[in-house]
């Protein structure tokens, strides 16, 4: 059980103190601090292994990372946990492995609205009560219109011919509409 300062620490991990500190802060090497003589060191073996167990490598940054949602606060997030029962306090990994599942799947939703293979709702209900207020208009008037050609003719063929035609522009409209 070898103890390092948190210096030490960060020169053999490669990284800053600071995000030594921010793993401790944050939890995920939290267990491996020693305190001893008033100072903090931390057991060496441990929090690599801590260090390893809890941290995710992280990706360059991108452009579309600036338009990510933004995390909930550490008290929001306290707030949370300490509401839930000892047994369903989610571990770190299962955590990440749920928020990298929600944001592949929000970026998917993303990319089908970005080719317009998925639309709102409110859209598509608007457009559909549009349509159907069309062809209502176009069938409530066609009595209007074709009741003097129909009272003007005695043959069954044309009052046949006359309907289908004003039907027939009645759906047009709701196929081009």
């Amino acid at each position: 059980m070898p103890l390092v300062t948190k210096s030490e620490y960060a020169r053999s991990r490669g990284c800053s103190p600071a995000a030594v500190t921010g793993a401790i802060k944050t939890g995920r090497i939290k267990a491996a601090v020693v305190t001893k003589d008033g100072r903090e060191f931390l057991d060496f073996d441990k929090a690599n292994e801590l260090w390893e167990r809890n941290t995710q490598q992280q990706p360059p940054p991108t452009r579309a990372a600036s338009t990510a949602p933004k995390p909930p606060t550490d008290r929001e997030l306290q707030a949370f946990i300490q509401g839930l029962p000892e047994d369903q306090i989610p571990d770190l990994n299962d955590s990440r492995a749920r928020r990298e599942h929600y944001l592949a799947e929000k970026a998917r939703l993303e990319a089908l609205r970005g080719r317009d293979e998925l639309v709102p709702s409110d859209q598509v209900k608007a457009e559909a009560f549009a349509c159907a207020r069309a062809v209502r208009d176009a069938l409530l008037g066609l009595a209007d219109r074709l009741a003097p050609m129909l009272a003007a003719t005695t043959d069954a063929r044309e009052c046949h011919r006359l309907l289908t035609e004003e039907h027939r522009v009645a759906l047009r409209g709701l196929s081009d509409g």
